[in-house]
């Protein structure tokens, strides 16, 4: 109930019992006027009992509003506050925002351009990948060249030896034909005839004696053993070995070194490695550098 109803309440009561008092003033003038006094008198008191329960019920009610509204008021003061706060805070989160959208594009700026870095070492990469990818082949050509030169180099290293070993059964022949002619010449009383014939270039050497025994056939055998530089081999007098004969010891036709022999029994053989240019293994081959070097004649 409004403000106004209820004042229009209060008037309408105030109304009532002037109304009544006039009523009774009239009624008073005609005949029972006693009984009708008596008996608006009664509704009189019946309407102010009314009455004054109705301005106090309606008192109450305007307490109960008024209170109402103060508790509202304070409400109000507390939502515009709140309001107000919200309004600060919107306004940090506006700024914030806008910070935001300031890093955004500077961040989707830096991020284009190291799109563009990337895109340009990828570039560069696959040049270097293709660059690198011409250096592999090249070196596996260069290693396969490699590979045959040490081939070829290991191959005339063992002819070199084979030669030499050659070289050196040569010249002791020399050596022993010289001999053999000088006692000729002196059985004959005559000057030996290939005295003053001229040593071929590299062909003998002057005083040279036989370094090694000369079997009448090829030896071939095989490395049993091998402790440090003492090598054992699988052939002995039996098979015509006698001491300071040497063996020439190979792998898959790789020279490895030379085997002077100093221990010499039936059916096995040793001595010292000498002139190696590898390490003898159990199973590598050797053959008699002066018996081949014959046979070859």
């Amino acid at each position: 109930m409004s403000t106004l109803t209820k004042v229009f309440v209060v008037l309408l009561g105030v109304f009532s019992i002037a109304f009544t008092t006039m009523t009774v003033a009239i009624v008073a003038q005609q005949t029972k006027w006693r009984e009708n006094a008596e008996t608006w008198r009664a509704d009189a008191e019946i309407a102010q009992t009314q009455l004054r329960q109705q301005i106090a019920a309606t008192a109450a009610e305007v307490a109960t509003h008024v209170d109402r509204i103060r508790a509202q008021s304070g409400q109000i003061l507390r939502v515009e506050k709140e309001k107000k706060t919200v309004q600060t805070e919107n306004n940090k989160i506006r700024a914030e925002l806008d910070l935001a959208l300031n890093d955004k594009g500077s961040a989707e700026a830096m991020s284009g351009a190291l799109v563009a870095q990337l895109q340009s070492a990828e570039k560069q990469r696959e040049k270097y990948l293709d660059q690198r990818n011409g250096l592999e082949k090249r070196n596996i050509g260069l290693e396969r060249r490699n590979i045959d030169l040490n081939d070829r180099v290991n191959e005339q290293t063992a002819n070199i030896a084979v030669l030499v070993q050659q070289r050196r059964h040569f010249e002791q022949q020399i050596n022993i034909l010289r001999d053999e002619n000088a006692k000729l010449a002196l059985v004959a009383r005559r000057a030996a005839t290939g005295a003053t014939m001229e040593d071929a270039s590299g062909a003998a050497m002057t005083g040279v004696t036989a370094l090694s025994p000369v079997a009448k056939t090829v030896i071939r055998g095989m490395v049993l053993e091998v402790r440090g530089d003492l090598v054992t081999i699988s052939v002995g007098s039996g098979d015509g070995v006698e001491k300071g004969m040497v063996f020439a010891v190979h792998r898959d036709g790789q020279y490895l070194g030379d085997v002077e022999i100093s221990l010499v029994e039936p059916d096995r053989s040793a001595g010292r490695l000498k002139d190696g240019i590898g390490s003898p293994q159990p199973n590598d081959r050797v053959t008699d550098v002066a018996g081949l070097a014959s046979a070859r004649r």
